[in-house]
């Protein structure tokens, strides 16, 4: 029987917010305030949650893994620290693209360079997160069971607020095979109200294609109707 992947849906949905946040930023016209906002806005739910993740994570997924295995987590904090970095120093350019296109200023240059700069955050936080997946999973594997592990999971589910678990399952669920939709639900619905999940059933109407939300719909509801 196969282990628990602590990874495979979170990762799923911060790859798919990511490649998101870059594709627009590639094709917004830094000119237009609409634009501007339609991408400062989707920054601001993305950074949300990769700050989000990060705190958790090291507050209790590494937090356990060092009194299991002292050290085990130094490379995954020092690597965590560098992406918080260059996440503030993301944020605050794109705060500043704009304030600048509010008060009209021309920011096609600003824009090219945030571009870039989101660019090598991408790069580099696809290569951390690729190296949990490949080297500390196999460290919790191995110091977690996986009731342990789900645990930490629900742990970690505790501490986004209502509106953070929203934005996880619009990016996590549409990046996910149908299987895989319907064990992630399952799994909230467990930990969410009947307004929130709800809520997400809505919210996952307007993200999916017609014919997958349907299809996760009807799934859904013959698993939690059991």
């Amino acid at each position: 029987m196969s282990r628990m992947n602590v990874y495979d849906a979170p990762h799923k949905g911060l790859r798919n917010a990511l490649s998101q946040l870059q594709f627009l930023s590639g094709k917004t016209n830094y000119s237009m305030l609409n634009e501007v906002e339609r991408l400062f806005d989707l920054g601001r739910e993305v950074f949300r949650i990769l700050t989000i993740y990060i705190e958790t994570e090291n507050e209790i997924a590494l937090a356990e893994l060092d009194v299991r295995c002292p050290g085990c987590a130094k490379a995954d904090r020092a690597g965590h620290d560098r992406l918080q970095f260059e996440q503030r120093s993301i944020e605050d350019f794109i705060s500043r693209i704009y304030s600048d296109v509010k008060m009209d200023k021309n920011a096609d240059d600003l824009g090219a360079e945030f571009h870039l700069l989101l660019s090598k955050y991408h790069a580099n936080y696809l290569l951390h997160i690729a190296e949990e997946e490949i080297a500390t999973q196999l460290l919790l594997w191995k110091h977690f069971t996986d009731e342990e592990l789900m645990e930490h999971r629900y742990r970690i589910i505790e501490r986004n607020p209502p509106d953070a678990l929203l934005t996880w399952v619009k990016f996590i669920t549409p990046a996910q095979g149908p299987i895989e939709r319907v064990r992630f639900l399952t799994c909230f619905r467990q930990v969410a109200s009947d307004t929130l999940f709800n809520h997400a059933i809505k919210l996952l109407r307007l993200e999916l294609p017609e014919d997958e939300f349907l299809s996760l719909n009807n799934e859904l509801r013959l698993v939690l109707d059991r």
